[in-house]
């Protein structure tokens, strides 16, 4: 069995002390543990949100072009009108 651990990286930041207080209201009200995890948690939803992001943007040139085509439920009710 082998366990794969990840690298744990320290960086330190400055931040706005308003920021950085609504952190610690963040921990002392219990919706997470640590300051660590409400950084954590904070990064990931913005790394998601910048994936979501590229996503769309990626559908939206691969859509370029197809406006004028009809779409899956017309050609279905086609099929059906055919028959």
């Amino acid at each position: 069995m082998f366990v794969v651990m990840d690298v744990v990286v320290q960086v330190n930041v400055k931040l706005d002390e308003k920021l950085f207080r609504e952190v610690e209201r963040l921990v002392e009200a219990g919706k997470v543990r640590t300051k660590k995890e409400a950084f954590e948690k904070a990064l990931l939803l913005l790394i998601r949100s910048e994936k979501a992001v590229e996503l769309a943007g990626r559908i939206d040139r691969v859509r370029e072009g197809t406006e004028s085509m009809g779409g899956v439920s017309e050609a279905v009710v086609e099929v059906h009108e055919e028959e």
